[in-house]
């Protein structure tokens, strides 16, 4: 229970508490901090509850998916107060996912901050649970502790999109899209292959 409060109270201090409305000129200076690092005012959404199904599904793998969609419309709308691109196409960087994902969630906590919304946890709070997630379903020894992992693998991302679905003022429908749910058809298809090579392997 500490230590869940603690990490709550990181997100607070990473986000929320930098904003402090009783001087103008502190105000200001955090704005311009946003900027300069950059945020978006493209993102790809979908209902925080289907991309956990989606990817609970498709053996973890539609987060790909995601990413790739993410990236595409994060690059499209980024800006920064020098004018520089972010480096790396939406492909490059869903290959080289599980170093970007800290990246995006960073993006996501500036634009949320930026917007006056509530934030995420701060980028390396989520990207470990997700990673960690990971390996837990990979590495366990019981069966029980890689199921616990697996749910924190699938949970991540949902929780950072459910953060990023606060931005649009219409509501995000539950409905998959015809293109999410080929992808996590997909995904599957491609997991269970994985699982029978390993156990022909074995």
């Amino acid at each position: 229970m500490l230590g869940v409060l603690a990490v709550m109270y990181a997100a607070y201090a990473l986000s929320f508490k930098k904003w402090d409305y009783t001087s103008e000129a502190k105000r200001l200076e955090r704005r311009g901090v946003l900027k300069e690092k950059g945020m978006s005012n493209t993102f790809y959404f979908i209902h925080a509850r289907t991309l956990w199904v989606l990817n609970a599904l498709s053996g973890g793998l539609f987060v790909f998916y995601w990413l790739y969609r993410q990236w595409q419309a994060v690059l499209y709308g980024f800006k920064r107060l020098d004018g520089r691109p972010l480096s790396g196409g939406a492909l490059v960087r869903t290959v080289g996912g599980f170093g970007t994902f800290f990246q995006l969630n960073a993006i996501i906590c500036r634009t949320c901050e930026y917007m006056h919304h509530k934030a995420p946890l701060a980028p390396w709070a989520w990207g470990v649970l997700w990673l960690g997630g990971l390996l837990t379903a990979l590495a366990a020894p019981d069966t029980t502790a890689r199921v616990i992992g697996y749910l924190f693998f699938c949970s991540a991302p949902a929780a950072l999109q459910n953060r990023l679905n606060a931005l649009p003022k219409e509501p995000i429908p539950a409905a998959p899209k015809a293109g999410e749910i080929i992808a996590a058809a997909a995904g599957l298809v491609i997991a269970l292959l994985i699982i029978m090579l390993m156990r022909i392997e074995l």
